[in-house]
């Protein structure tokens, strides 16, 4: 025996045995390894209830019994099921999404909306109207640019007052707000201009703004109010307000009179009660003020005035900010609603990008611009029967994209619109392509490149065949077989009684007594082979 071959077959023994230290037990011919158990068992003794369970040797009892319920439900092929695959795909593409995001980006975004969610600004603003497609905006820029001064020296209703005739300008006071109240852009700037500044002319989707910044406090939180309106466009709207006020301090309750008198058809049927809101959500500045000002349950206001009406306010309830963990999924909601998902989703791409080590530029694209006409525009243009199809475009990963691939893009995705650049569209259009079909790569290896990913999906693909499997075999056992397990229970329950009647007399659990049954069957059909030194091992630790 050479000194190579020695080597080589100490080391394969090696590994064997260390093989065989980490396999906990075998199903068939499937090995479950040390590693599993213990991942579940840390994760879900918490949920256990009986004490006898949390102990080593019992929960390894539960662990075994569900592994061959598992055998035996693909033995049964429940996983070929349509149904069951059916909605398997539904929570895959389900859980798929909260993975395709950039986690470092998204849970900066997360911290910086809480943070803000902990104080309002007051701001005022100058808009200038333009389309989202106007690039000629040098002369707006300037213009906003030397209001600036103005604008700051000013109260909001001066500067309103004295530039009155000018039509291109829009001129607010937007009140308090903080996060999710604005678009980012906006509210990034309202954060980050200094109380009495005003911020150089920034673009939005609405046009180019300039903003002061008057105030900045703690949140006041969130107010649950109710309320009581007239029209301010109806005849005698201050006298019925007041002489709903008088029947309120006489005694009469205020949602009766919100119900029978309020203009506000949207709460009157609940009595005038509102949905809990915080600074900046209600479009009514002294509305907000008012009701903020309140603080002992069932106070009311007198009389507001707002651009809508009259009001009587009452005071229910106020919550101050919660904290981070109580309301993170709240936020997280809102962040994937807002503006600031676009700038995470930018930054998975990147990272999409990095990872297969693509780029956005490819000097192929010439062939592509080549092609185009202007039916292109008119949402008409077809691909040219001589396009050389097997011509590879690009490669991502282990996947190929063709030209045929980008050209039946470019079909798919024309619509009618302004003329632009061919240089310009193949670029922006390449662009999508590729992000598309990086996400669709990165999705198709997600269980195999993303551990937790990999961990809930088999959870789930598990657990859903183990409820289908007990749902067949168990809860809703075939009438004859039942009636046979029902004698021979009858005659031995004392051997499986789990519970005791209001009297405290011992009743058997029939549906326990089927299951033991079933999954003693179930360890002689699938061949179960246990591995004693390791259990001994891992006894101990646990112990």
């Amino acid at each position: 025996m050479n000194r190579f071959f020695i080597i080589f077959f100490l080391i394969s023994n090696y590994l064997f045995a260390q093989l065989e230290n980490n396999v906990l037990f075998k199903v068939n011919d499937s090995l479950v390894y040390v590693d599993e158990f213990n991942r579940v068992y840390n994760k879900n003794i918490d949920l256990i209830d009986e004490n006898n369970q949390k102990d080593f040797e019992s929960y390894l009892e539960l662990f075994i019994n569900y592994k061959l319920k598992l055998a035996e439900a693909y033995d049964l092929g429940l996983q070929n099921d349509p149904k069951y695959k059916s909605e398997l795909n539904k929570y895959v593409k389900q859980l798929q999404n909260t993975y395709l995001t950039n986690r470092e980006t998204e849970d900066k975004f997360l911290n910086e909306a809480y943070e803000r969610t902990k104080s309002e600004v007051n701001v005022s603003h100058i808009l200038i109207r333009i389309d989202e497609n106007e690039n000629d905006t040098l002369k707006i820029y300037n213009k906003l640019n030397a209001l600036r001064g103005a604008f700051s020296n000013l109260p909001v209703n001066h500067f309103k007052n004295k530039y009155q005739n000018d039509q291109e300008l829009i001129i607010e006071n937007l009140g308090y707000f903080s996060a999710f109240k604005m678009i980012y852009k906006f509210e990034n700037m309202a954060y980050n201009t200094s109380v009495g500044e005003v911020s150089m002319p920034f673009r939005t989707r609405f046009g180019f703004h300039i903003l002061k910044v008057n105030d900045k406090r703690p949140s006041l939180g969130e107010v649950t109010v109710g309320h009581i309106m007239t029209y301010k466009n109806k005849p005698n709207a201050f006298k019925r307000i007041t002489n709903i006020l008088d029947s309120l301090n006489n005694g009469v309750s205020f949602e009766y009179l919100a119900k029978k008198y309020s203009d506000d058809k949207n709460s009157s049927f609940k009595g005038g009660r509102l949905n809990p809101f915080s600074s900046g959500q209600i479009n009514s500045i002294p509305f907000e003020n008012a009701a903020f000002e309140l603080d002992k349950k069932n106070n009311t206001s007198k009389p507001i005035e707002t651009k809508y009406g009259w009001h009587i306010i009452k005071f229910y309830s106020k919550k101050n900010v919660k904290k981070f963990d109580e309301i993170k999924y709240e936020l997280l909601n809102k962040l994937k609603r807002s503006s600031r998902f676009s700038i995470i989703s930018d930054s998975f791409y990147d990272f999409l990008i990095n990872r297969y080590g693509i780029s956005y530029q490819n000097k192929k694209l010439d062939y592509f611009i080549s092609i185009l006409n202007p039916s292109y525009f008119k949402g008409e243009w077809s691909i040219p029967e001589l396009i050389n199809e097997e011509e590879i475009l690009i490669n991502i990963s282990d996947r190929e994209l063709k030209y045929i691939d980008f050209a039946a893009f470019l079909e798919d995705n024309q619509r009618k619109s302004t003329a632009v650049p061919y240089q310009k569209l193949i670029s922006d259009k390449y662009k999508s392509f590729v992000q598309y079909n990086a996400l669709e790569v990165y999705k198709s290896n997600l269980e195999s490149e993303n551990s937790d990913y990999r961990y809930v999906i088999k959870e789930y693909r598990e657990g859903l065949l183990l409820f289908n499997l007990m749902q067949d075999k168990i809860w809703t056992v075939r009438e004859s077989d039942s009636t046979k397990l029902k004698m021979f229970f009858d005659d031995n329950k004392n051997k499986y009684s789990s519970f005791e009647d209001d009297r405290g007399k011992v009743i058997g659990d029939f549906q326990q007594f089927q299951e033991e049954l079933w999954v003693k069957s179930l360890k002689s059909k699938h061949n179960l082979t246990l591995n004693k030194r390791t259990i001994k091992r891992l006894k101990k630790e646990y112990n």
